[in-house]
């Protein structure tokens, strides 16, 4: 057998791991959903997950066992994702304590398939919120606990959210947008690229549907990526709003598609990077919107 490329991050090799103490192969949802309890009682930050067809998923777990399968440490067959090769021939693996502690975690956690999704619903009713087989394996009590994880913070009245992805995993992001009604996401970016996985708008556009929630990129209301160079000081930064508040009344098509927006969705979401909303050019945007339109804005 080949020797095969080490995986770049922690994290795949903890996907290794846990297949190669389960025996060297699992099912897909019993993957997600093991890898789920794991990062929830270890405490660790390789993943985020969010509610999604049957319960827990992480979409960067996913994309990574793609990759891993790509590169040969894995194979799919059919529902089973099986390892396919032996880690004890990487040092890499001999030296990891990952490994032994997975192996004892395990043995504590046996359950697998329903009972184990069922569990996990019990345990987390927010992550059963989109399920599609929660009123199968739940009782009435157990269900009414997963309606009331769904239920909007702030009510059900329309408001402009505004959202920073720095710092946040994917699944983080979406669980803000969803825990608080957020229908439509706003991207007033310029350039919505990213290399942080979820983040470009080719991801956006294709994994936040399946959540529930829309997306739309409105470019007119960015800063451009030359006036964002060298913001080295706060006052920097204050200058640049402030050149930008100045170009608003030049971008009213652009607002108004804003209102539209939240007219037809009733609640949507302006993001951008950065995570606080004063450091982001975000907040001139609601800011206007609520002096000129009375449009009730909150920051995530």
């Amino acid at each position: 057998m080949s020797e095969l490329r080490a995986p770049a991050y922690h994290r795949q090799r903890l996907l290794l791991f846990l297949l190669e103490q389960a025996g060297g192969h699992l099912e897909k949802l019993d993957l997600q959903k093991l890898l789920f309890l794991y990062v929830q009682e270890s405490g660790a930050n390789h993943y985020a997950f969010a509610p999604y067809h049957y319960g827990c998923y992480s979409f960067l777990a996913a994309d990574d066992l793609d990759l891993l399968r790509k590169r040969g440490w894995l194979a799919e067959d059919g529902y089973d994702i099986k390892l396919q090769s032996d880690l004890m021939r990487y040092p890499w693996a001999l030296e990891s304590g990952e490994r032994h502690w997975m192996r004892r975690w395990l043995t504590k956690n046996p359950l697998r398939g329903e009972s184990l999704i069922r569990e996990v619903y019990r345990r987390y009713p927010y992550y059963a919120t989109r399920s599609k087989i929660k009123e199968r394996l739940l009782d009435a009590g157990e269900l009414e606990r997963v309606r009331a994880a769904a239920r909007p913070k702030g009510g059900a009245g329309k408001a402009l959210y505004t959202i920073g992805y720095e710092g946040l995993h994917f699944e983080q992001y979406v669980n803000k947008l969803l825990k608080n009604g957020v229908r439509l996401l706003c991207d007033v970016r310029r350039n919505p690229l990213s290399r942080k996985f979820g983040f470009s708008k080719k991801s956006l556009t294709s994994l936040l549907p399946k959540i529930g929630i829309a997306y739309e990129h409105v470019p007119a209301l960015g800063i451009a990526s030359e006036s964002r160079q060298n913001l080295e000081t706060e006052r920097d930064r204050e200058l640049l709003f402030a050149d930008y508040r100045e170009t608003l009344p030049e971008r009213e098509e652009a607002l108004g598609r804003v209102l539209a927006l939240m007219g037809e969705h009733g609640r949507i979401a302006l993001t951008c990077l950065e995570s606080e909303p004063h450091r982001c050019h975000r907040h001139c945007v609601s800011d206007r919107l609520a002096e000129q339109h009375g449009v009730p804005v909150r920051h995530l």
